[in-house]
């Protein structure tokens, strides 16, 4: 932990679920982003050495023998993690002597598209550019040097000896946050249980939104499809957003600053965004670099179902407070790549498409889009949906005309 490395043995046990015949393997390195960071010691197929390319982030892995429909691979690669210094705008990195935090930390295999090809994308100035399959997860963790610290993570955690050991199934990212200064409360339902992680002098805030996390959790199990996690952390952190992993989401500490003891207030309002991207993210995936409003205008909505259910219910102030203050324009359908800035992509893709679904709503009726959020969350678990999925299965429950 003082040295701010990670040192990590990993396997990939891989299936090809595609209908085509695989000629390499394509893994996103996003450590490699940062310089000197991901160094790579040793990797193995099928327990023969190989030596891939490694660009950027895109790493190839030659297959030699096509790896043909339901035959699968082992990878299995040993590497260092030199862990950086986290800037303001991102999650990943070392925060002073205060927190670590790893996210998108291990190779994985991008998920492949028939008629795309293998799905990665670079990084852009507004967004998330990552795709994932889902996996199970098994991780054991071992920390030296901070004996205090206490992690959070995707998944609770057993300690037996020295290690800590996690898993987590049907996932699509595992994600840590560690320090030494953490605080936490936990609460349990009948749909799953949330522990807040939050610095010192920050237990009102943090209790705060381990509440609504845990009302968020049962509103959207019911409106969309059960909580497919036991747990979810709730981790404060330095950044001017919220950020969503399965099992774990990152809140600002701005927000916890600002947190005035009501519901109208941005730690509440982004903190249950965050956490329906346990469904629309998590659950139900998407490519978040060519089709963001998939997750980000669900997700964005979201926000109004928990307001529409939570005393006193304030969905008028909310509508005000998160869209129509800001004027929106755009198409909701761009991609991370248009040139637009955050102000631009998040106007469009989070806010047009939150009245997007709103005219939708009132449009076919309550009963038809209610019906069809739960299909559309049934549907897609564990699969990557599209926007021609997105209104194939909203069809299945209207005939009204939307096309405007």
């Amino acid at each position: 932990y003082p040295a701010r490395t990670l040192d990590v043995e990993q396997i990939i046990r891989y299936t090809n679920q595609s209908d085509a015949a695989l000629d390499s393997l394509v893994l996103a390195v996003d450590p490699n982003r940062w310089s000197n960071c991901f160094e790579l010691k040793n990797l193995s197929l099928n327990n023969f050495s190989i030596t891939p390319t490694l660009e950027g982030m895109r790493m190839e892995i030659p297959l030699g023998a096509q790896l043909q429909p339901g035959e699968s691979v082992m990878l299995e690669m040993v590497y260092r993690l030199n862990i950086p210094i986290k800037q303001n705008d991102q999650v990943f990195g070392y925060y002073g002597d205060l927190q670590i935090n790893l996210v998108n930390w291990y190779p994985f295999i991008v998920p492949y598209d028939e008629t795309q090809g293998w799905l990665i994308h670079a990084p852009s100035g507004v967004g998330e550019h990552l795709a994932y399959e889902t996996a199970d997860f098994d991780v054991t963790l071992k920390l030296e040097g901070q004996e205090d610290a206490i992690v959070a993570a995707s998944a609770e955690g057993k300690k037996t000896g020295v290690w800590y050991q996690y898993q987590l199934e049907g996932a699509r990212t595992f994600a840590f946050s560690i320090s030494s200064a953490f605080s936490s409360e936990t609460v349990s339902s009948e749909n799953g249980r949330v522990t807040s992680f939050y610095f010192p002098n920050y237990d009102v805030p943090g209790k705060a939104i381990l509440n609504a996390a845990s009302r968020a959790i049962d509103i959207y199990s019911r409106r969309y499809a059960p909580f497919q996690y036991e747990h979810l952390s709730v981790v404060q952190t330095e950044l001017p957003d919220g950020l969503e992993f399965d099992g774990l989401i990152f809140m600002g500490s701005e927000f916890y600053d600002e947190y005035d003891g009501t519901l109208k207030n941005n730690l509440i309002a982004i903190g249950v965004h965050e956490v329906a991207h346990q469904w629309f993210f998590g659950q139900v995936g998407s490519d978040q670099a060519l089709e963001p409003w998939l997750d980000e205008s669900l997700a964005l909505y979201s926000e109004r179902i928990f307001y529409e259910e939570t005393p006193p219910y304030p969905i008028t102030w909310w509508w005000r407070w998160r869209v129509t203050w800001f004027k929106p324009s755009g198409w909701v359908d761009r991609n991370i790549y248009d040139g637009a800035d955050f102000r631009g992509y998040t106007d469009a893709t989070y806010l047009r498409g939150a009245l997007f679904l709103e005219d939708l709503r009132k449009r076919v009726g309550e009963k038809a889009f209610n019906a069809f959020l739960q299909d559309y969350a049934e549907s897609y678990t564990h699969n990557i949906a599209t926007t021609e999925g997105f209104f194939e299965t909203l069809d299945r429950h209207t005939d009204t005309d939307y096309s405007d």
